[in-house]
């Protein structure tokens, strides 16, 4: 499907679908017809590719009747050029968040910063008067998480969490049937995810590869699994226990280099990249790594790696549902399989990541003693374009039909964004301690058995 009728489309739905957190940000006092709003000052956090991208070349392309683009922020100032001129705002550009506010007064901030970094451009632009969309992993401990829930009851903003996750059509269609109580009573949940070699390479070379930036793969890449299953289950989190391991990467690698462009063992490394053949990646980080030391080409083998490439964990969820969640990079295979199983019935979907197929296929198997129905199978479309179409869709749910109701509850507040975390937070302890851990405890905020009501 063309990008700019899907995004036209996803309007239209988003119509039936969502109402933003940030509804009413940038309307006229009086106002509330969607036609009549002023365009949203926004601020950008953050200038890597997230950053330029989505929400900015992206952004002003496919939304820039709704939202102006007052200002970029980074504290690279290589980057931070770099990104002035693809973007193409014609924003000022600051290395000083506070500066940025003071002068340009955005109304909202974009975070796409580092992940350990969320809650110090959060804390600041709360306390600022601003508004927060955050990139997922909305942060990386429970003492930063904490940080950010004390700084909104201070002040009172608003804050949504950018789970494009929830937005794909076939997830979507996957929550409608759980609603309609397809499943019946879910008593347990299957969901084990596969990232390939390729893709896990690509974490040990950034700053993902290390705990103290990302949090490990438990925050980083897991919080969007378990921001799924909390939604999906409607309930939170109430203790973890988990396993993960380090085998290929880091310490233990064969060899070590300074970065794979000028490495003496390209000829031997199973993992070589050459990232001078990618003009982009060349302009945002090689050209600027003198500023910062931070090199995106860094090598997989290096002795700071300490995230993992292997993670198991049992979830008990606060209604009684039991988890097993796997994420493993041990393979060439690149997808999920989830799977529900209820009083009435099992709900499965096995989705391969690259390249995207046409469509999502879930199946339904009811329990026989119930029912002589087979097998039913549901068929969705899918969309080859930014997490298969969910970034166009939440972007549009956000920016151009920020008042529609949102009866399956994709929006993402603060909550949230918390309880995807803790679940990593405590299967990281876990791992670390052998012992299982309680999400109770981790913040003041307190598990519940649905989740309650967010504003």
């Amino acid at each position: 499907m063309d990008r700019r009728k899907f995004l036209a489309n996803a309007g239209l739905a988003a119509g039936a679908i969502m109402m933003s957190p940030l509804a009413g940000l940038g309307s006229q006092p009086g106002k509330t017809n969607p036609s009549n709003r002023k365009k949203l000052k926004l601020g950008v956090v953050g200038t890597g590719i997230r950053g330029v991208m989505l929400f900015g070349r992206e952004l002003l392309r496919d939304f820039g009747d709704h939202v102006e683009l007052v200002g970029m922020m980074d504290v690279n100032p290589g980057r931070l050029r770099f990104a002035e001129g693809f973007v193409g705002a014609g924003c000022p550009v600051f290395t000083d968040l506070r500066e940025m506010i003071r002068k340009q007064k955005p109304e909202a901030l974009i975070i796409a910063s580092n992940d350990s970094v969320h809650h110090e451009a959060i804390v600041t632009g709360m306390e600022m008067g601003c508004d927060i969309i955050c990139e997922k992993p909305l942060t990386t401990d429970e003492h930063k998480a904490q940080a950010i829930i004390d700084v909104q009851q201070r002040t009172g903003r608003k804050m949504v969490v950018s789970f494009n996750y929830r937005y794909p059509p076939y997830r979507a269609k996957m929550k409608e049937l759980i609603m309609d109580g397809l499943v019946g009573q879910i008593n347990t949940v299957d969901f084990h995810w596969n990232i390939n070699h390729s893709h896990l390479n690509r974490y040990m070379q950034r700053w993902h590869g290390e705990m103290q930036h990302s949090g490990s793969l438990w925050i980083h890449k897991s919080s969007h699994h378990f921001d799924l299953i909390n939604w999906y289950l409607n309930s939170e989190p109430q203790q973890v226990y988990a396993h993960s391991y380090l085998d290929r990467f880091g310490r233990r690698g064969p060899f070590r280099g300074n970065n794979c462009r000028d490495c003496q063992h390209t000829t031997k490394c199973p993992y070589y990249w050459d990232i001078l053949q990618q003009p982009l990646l060349k302009g945002l980080y090689v050209d600027n790594e003198h500023y910062d030391g931070y090199i995106r080409d860094n090598c997989v083998f290096r002795r700071n790696i300490d995230t993992f490439e292997r993670h198991s964990a049992v979830i008990k969820y606060m209604n009684g549902v039991m988890v097993n969640y796997s994420l493993t990079g041990d393979t060439d295979f690149d997808g999920y399989w989830v799977a529900f199983n209820g009083t009435k019935g099992r709900l499965e979907a096995r989705l391969e990541g690259y390249p995207v197929k046409d469509y999502a296929e879930m199946v339904f198997t009811p329990i026989e003693r119930f029912t002589d129905r087979k097998p039913q199978i549901f068929r969705v479309d899918l969309v080859d374009d930014g997490y298969w179409g969910g970034d166009a869709i939440m972007m549009n749910h956000l920016l151009v039909n920020p008042d529609k109701p949102d009866p399956l509850g994709q929006k993402a507040f603060l909550r949230d964004g918390i309880m995807s975390v803790l679940p990593g937070i405590a299967a990281r302890r876990s791992a670390l301690t052998g012992k299982p851990v309680d999400i109770k405890g981790l913040t003041s905020l307190e598990p519940q058995a649905v989740r309650p009501a967010q504003t």
